[in-house]
This record gives structure tokens, C-alpha cells and sequence, in this order.
């Protein structure tokens, strides 16, 4: 089933109306990612917590290399597109990411549940993309990364080195640049 034909597959339920993940409740960059990580409290998680002081280097910690690249790829990408105060990447990923008022979020939800209308909605990997929207809705713009203009939606590698390299953020900032800007929650 897909909603309102814009090729964004339905899998809500009463649950899945809300967002589930680290982040602002008022995100305006988005990255669905089709896997959880491995603590109680993220595997148990029902809504959308803004990461706490040393939430996101924790996680990187107890979990181990995967976890901390996620998060890391996430930073660099934030800062690339507004450093906001930040002299680092690393200062960023520390002090800013995905934390209240970032308008940022990293949603472990099943079916797409933000509205990206002055916003990015990016699905972290070409699977979990397939189970979210409707690969005919999509237009490839090279072997890594494909668009849905329309919904502002961007289907990149997976949040890791190997995949989504520096040179490869840096095609994604091209692609999120074609989508114009991205308005404040503010305005």
C-alpha cells in the first residue's frame, strides 16, 4: 500500500505514526537507518529522545566501531552543511548532533513518518531503502545515490567509510544542494 501515490510504502500502525529515534522532534534533516543499536534502551525505544551529553560517544563506546562510524558520517555531514559555531567536525558530533533544537534525527521507524516539505529526508542504504519506498518512484542519479524530487528524498550508501566516503559526502552535498535550502524550524 503506498500513501497518497507518492510511492512511500505504508507499514503504519498506531505505533508507527510517531517518530523512533535520537533527535529533535522537529528535524529537518532525517536519516532513516534500518537498524537499532544494541543497548536496552535504544532496542526498547517507542519515541524520539534528543541525544544527551555524551549520549552519542557512548554509543560509539559500548557498541563498538559500526555504531560510532554511523555516528560519525552523521556529524560530518551536519557540520558540512552548517558548521553552526563549530571549529571541528568532532566539536560538532560532540556538542550538536542530534541533540534538541539541532533539527536532526536518526529514525529507526519502518515506513517514512516526516513530512520533508523544508527539509531532507535520506535513507541510510539501498535495502532498507526498498522496504521503505517504492524503487519506481525513485531516480537514479549514479550507482550510490538515487532521489524522489518531489518528497525531497535521498537514498544514499550506508552510513559507513568504505561506502559513504568523504568524496562521496561531498556528492551528497551536491545532491542535497540541488533540493535548495533547507528553511529553519524558526522561520
Amino acid at each position: 500500500m503506498e500513501r497518497a501515490g507518492i510511492g512511500i510504502k505504508s507499514h503504519i500502525t498506531s505505533s508507527e505514526t510517531r517518530m523512533i529515534g535520537i533527535g529533535d522532534k522537529h528535524c529537518k534533516l532525517t536519516v532513516y537507518i534500518g537498524n537499532r543499536p544494541p543497548l536496552d534502551e535504544y532496542i526498547m525505544r517507542e519515541n524520539l529522545i534528543p541525544a544527551g551529553k555524551g549520549e552519542l560517544t557512548r554509543i560509539g563506546r559500548d557498541t563498538g566501531n559500526h555504531w560510532r562510524k554511523i555516528i560519525n558520517i552523521y556529524a560530518k555531514l551536519g557540520y558540512m552543511l552548517d558548521p553552526k559555531y563549530f571549529s571541528t567536525w568532532q566539536a560538532y558530533r560532540d556538542d550538536f548532533l542530534l541533540t534538541e533544537e539541532s533539527q536532526q534525527a536518526l529514525l529507526f521507524n519502518s515506513s517514512i513518518v516526516t513530512n520533508a516539505a523544508d527539509g531532507i529526508n535520506i535513507i541510510c542504504g539501498k535495502t532498507h531503502a526498498m522496504t521503505l519506498v517504492d524503487e519506481n518512484t525513485l531516480q537514479w542519479v549514479d550507482s550510490d545515490f538515487a532521489i524522489n524530487r518531489s518528497q525531497r528524498l535521498i537514498v544514499t550508501p550506508y552510513f559507513d567509510y568504505r561506502q559513504l566516503s568523504n568524496v562521496k559526502l561531498e556528492n551528497l552535498m551536491g545532491i542535497i544542494g540541488s533540493f535548495g535550502s533547507m528553511k529553519k524550524a524558526n522561520n
